[in-house]
């Protein structure tokens, strides 16, 4: 029951964070399909060494490894895509960088 819990969380868009479990290096970004979705678009820029993900850059740069979904993303806000997805991305993003 708990893991099924856990699974639905990622099942709705909105704001997230990675970090790398390794460094704690952090990458805030939104989306508006699933977030377990957008979480493995992330890992083909890992395995083909690609820099179109920041999160899989800084990976293959330290030598990580790509971490499992539940010890890598955090759900920060749920939200459809639009506008208001957009402001707080860029609230997450100062409040994590700034």
């Amino acid at each position: 029951m708990q893991k099924h819990m856990t699974q639905d969380k990622y099942t709705h868009s909105g704001a997230y964070k990675l970090t790398c479990p390794h460094c704690d290096k952090a990458y805030v970004g939104q989306t508006g399909i699933r977030l377990n979705e957008r979480y493995n678009e992330h890992k083909p820029a890992f395995k083909t060494n690609s820099h179109s993900s920041n999160y899989a850059k800084n990976i293959l740069e330290e030598l990580h490894t790509f971490g499992p979904i539940d010890q890598t993303i955090q759900v920060l806000q749920y939200r459809e895509k639009g506008t208001h997805l957009n402001t707080i991305e860029r609230f997450f993003i100062y409040t994590e960088f700034c």
